[in-house]
């Protein structure tokens, strides 16, 4: 139901108590959040059972890796959320995906480092030939051309 935006079934269901809408590697809000599916990401986000950082942060790599910026603004509005948890996988998978729009939201979260591991994003981004991406990470000080392993 969360994957396809059911809100009113996902709102059933967590009326439920027999329900774990955290349950199976938090399945519903990291499908949700990996559609798109802004209000059912909100719908689950308000639901005190359900841990957005849970497995990883993987709902806010997945939404940014598809670059569903809608719910990556949800994300980074919720304090669970680390978008640097998993070696600051979701900046990259966004770079080497080329969702710019997400990298910017990314970059504009201070908990975020694009820098890390020998700054991966802009090697990605460069990588992949995205290069609306390897500008913007560009205008970010912290980013350096230059670094190498």
């Amino acid at each position: 139901a969360s994957a396809n935006g059911h809100v009113d079934v996902v709102q059933i269901l967590l009326e439920d108590s027999r329900v774990d809408p955290s349950g199976y590697r938090n399945d519903a809000i990291r499908c949700a959040s990996e559609k798109g599916r802004s209000e059912v990401v909100k719908l689950l986000l308000a639901d005190p059972r359900v841990d957005p950082s849970d497995c990883d942060n993987d709902a806010i790599q997945c939404a940014s890796e598809k670059g569903r910026s809608e719910v990556v603004k949800l994300l980074l509005a919720d304090p669970r959320v680390d978008p640097s948890d998993c070696d600051n996988d979701a900046i990259q998978c966004a770079s080497e995906k080329g969702r710019s729009e997400v990298v910017k939201l990314l970059l504009a979260d201070p908990r975020v480092d694009p820098s890390d591991f020998n700054n991966l994003a802009i090697q990605r981004a460069s990588e992949h030939g995205h290069a609306d991406v390897v500008q913007i990470l560009l205008e970010d000080f912290r980013v350096d051309p230059s670094a190498n392993d």
